[in-house]
């Protein structure tokens, strides 16, 4: 077993409120911060990458709500899918 795997193991045997505890204290912690701030970083750079390179899309009143529907559409196709 692998201490990845341990370590899954000793938390799934955690009282709930243990493991809010638990997941709380790692979500403060400063690695995972500097993971997060990482990817975010990452995803700015592939945007001004893309706006660079024109690769965007305008909307207006009546377009953004065409892609709020496809967006919402989407999404619940794809919790029917985990559903299942």
């Amino acid at each position: 077993m692998t201490a990845l795997e341990k370590a899954k193991a000793a938390t799934a045997a955690l009282a709930d409120d243990e493991q809010y505890e638990l997941f709380r204290w790692w979500v403060e912690s400063d690695s995972f911060r500097q993971r997060q701030l990482a990817a975010l970083k990452q995803d700015i750079a592939v945007g001004i990458d893309q706006l660079d390179n024109g690769s965007y899309q305008t909307y207006n009143e009546a377009t953004v709500m065409q892609l709020a529907e496809e967006v919402g559409r989407a999404g619940r196709e794809r919790l029917k899918k985990l559903g299942s």
